[in-house]
């Protein structure tokens, strides 16, 4: 029995719109806090005149913090930590392997590791 191929419909244009959502958000918010912020209103008058104004000015219009103010090492090791403890309570806790469906293109199943009630 020779399978047919079906066409595999994508939300948010598939892999690529995946992408641009998981990187450029971020960035994209980060423009919105600097754009509009409480030092200087919004938008920043700096970014009003971008062709008389400095790069200084527009620093200082939207209270750029530097790259060292974007970062913070709390916050970083917290993250990692909690994705170290996630690892290791997948790898120790018991827990029951279930398979899932079909899947189309292979025909295998995926293994999942369920531990809950």
């Amino acid at each position: 029995m020779a399978r047919s191929k079906a066409h595999t419909e994508f939300e948010f244009f598939g892999p690529p719109g995946a992408f641009i959502i998981s990187f450029f958000l971020p960035i994209l918010c980060y423009v919105f806090v600097f754009v509009c912020n409480d030092v200087s209103g919004c938008p920043a008058p700096a970014l009003l005149h971008p062709y008389t104004s400095t790069f200084e000015d527009i620093k200082c219009d939207v209270g750029w913090p530097g790259i060292q103010g974007l970062l913070n090492t709390k916050a970083l090791v917290a993250t990692l930590g909690f994705y170290a403890l996630s690892f290791l309570l997948y790898g120790i806790l018991p827990a029951e392997e279930h398979e899932g469906t079909v899947l189309e293109k292979s025909g295998l199943r995926m293994k999942y590791r369920f531990n809950g009630a």
